[in-house]
């Protein structure tokens, strides 16, 4: 087995055991007999149970940003962009949130250990915001604004819905409201 493949079978074995049992209740000699191998092994390619972590947040994080941005097609008028982008982003947090009674746990260390990879994805998901609403004003779709400064804005406005800690309403519930955000958001964007 490759390296590439035996670092993602580490990596999905810990993201089952965090989501059934917690970061904190879960050793490496678990995420270790799950994969067949030795804690001294998954030791080379990890060097604590942390890095296991983060090395899976970030997994999750670019995956999440990737299906996200997938979604917008530069093609369609840009508030349908936003409104694609905003609720696939709602979507891959409420189906994550609902797998896992423990992903708090694993937030909670992230936020507090490591908020710098926190920021680096939220900064991409402003500047993927950014653009969207450059190319509504391109187009004369959007009135003229601080695109970034906007998108920051709208990235704050829609935080409850793509951070797990919010996922506690079943999903239609949530994309009925974040349908009536976006209108808000058009009303105040439209030229």
């Amino acid at each position: 087995m490759q390296d590439r493949q035996i670092r993602q079978q580490i990596l999905e074995s810990a993201a089952r055991r965090f989501a059934d049992y917690g970061y904190g209740k879960t050793t490496v000699a678990e995420i270790a007999a799950d994969c067949g191998m030795s804690s001294g092994n998954v030791y080379r390619y990890f060097g604590s149970k942390e890095a296991i972590a983060i090395a899976g947040v970030e997994q999750k994080l670019e995956e999440k940003s990737q299906v996200c941005e997938e979604a917008t097609d530069a093609e369609r008028p840009a508030i349908e962009q936003l409104h694609a982008y905003l609720l696939v982003r709602l979507r891959y947090a409420h189906h994550l949130s609902c797998g896992s009674s423990h992903l708090y746990e694993l937030v909670q260390l992230i936020s507090d250990r490591h908020r710098d990879l926190i920021d680096r994805y939220d900064g991409r998901s402003i500047d993927w915001i950014t653009a969207i609403i450059e190319r509504g004003m391109q187009r004369g779709e959007f009135r003229s604004l601080m695109a970034k400064r906007v998108a920051a804005s709208i990235f704050i406005a829609t935080l409850p819905f793509c951070v797990p800690f919010f996922m506690i309403e079943p999903l239609e519930a949530m994309e009925s409201k974040l349908d009536a955000v976006v209108e808000l958001l058009h009303a105040g964007l439209k030229a």
